[in-house]
């Protein structure tokens, strides 16, 4: 039986003896012949107490995780072990992120955020934004790319979309905006999945805009001399 389990010295009463049950048992053997699953948690991935449990349940028994008190607002990196009949627990880990908003209700998981935001004037003037966007590992598909501005206001708006871009695979992503004035504009790209649910606010960009653009280069050609 793993140590940390063994709680005779206070009848089972312990916080971790409690939730095992083992005060039915004085605490002095593991109670649990079926096994059970045993969840962990902490602020970030490498941050997890595996000193305290968070809650138990039996080997068989799913949404372990909806048992645990949360606070509002709150990211949690939760872990999942198995122990077996005799109190040996797994070492091997099932980790999973869970956040939470204001309200303390669940935020579902959307697309990865888009990677290396960057704004660029064109003729006209417009802005052309530029974006990458890798699907590994990400927890809902991603199905297009909704493009916010602030239209020089300083405050985007995340009501009305300027534009999408549809997602076709990782790679590069490009959108363009229509005639601007001078001034300095804000953009914000998020991922929508298929689940209509958006990424965070992670890619944002700022740019300021010019009547007067630099006349484009040539053609430039290499030759041998």
């Amino acid at each position: 039986m793993d140590a940390k389990f063994f709680d005779g010295l206070y009848e089972g009463d312990s916080p971790n003896g409690a939730k095992l049950g083992m005060g039915l048992t004085g605490g002095d053997f593991w109670c649990r012949v079926e096994g059970c699953r045993n969840l962990y948690r902490g602020g970030g991935p490498f941050d997890v107490d595996f000193e305290k449990l968070v809650a138990v349940g039996d080997i068989d028994a799913g949404q372990i995780v909806s048992r645990a008190e949360h606070e509002a607002g709150a990211v949690y990196y939760y872990v999942l072990r198995d122990v077996n009949g005799c109190g040996d627990e797994v070492r091997s880990s099932v980790m999973v992120k869970a956040a939470f908003d204001g309200e303390g209700n669940w935020i579902k998981p959307g697309c990865n955020d888009v990677l290396c935001l960057r704004a660029g004037q064109i003729p006209g003037p417009r802005v052309r934004l530029v974006w990458y966007y890798c699907p590994a590992e990400e927890q809902a598909e991603c199905e297009r790319f909704n493009v916010y501005a602030d239209n020089g206001s300083g405050e985007i708006d995340f009501e009305n979309a300027s534009g999408t871009v549809a997602y076709q695979g990782k790679g590069l992503y490009s959108y363009e905006s229509g005639v601007l004035s001078e001034g300095t504009y804000r953009f914000c790209v998020r991922c929508e999945s298929v689940n209509s649910i958006e990424g965070p606010l992670a890619g944002m960009v700022r740019i300021g805009v010019t009547e007067c653009v630099p006349a484009e280069a040539g053609t430039l050609s290499v030759g041998v001399v």
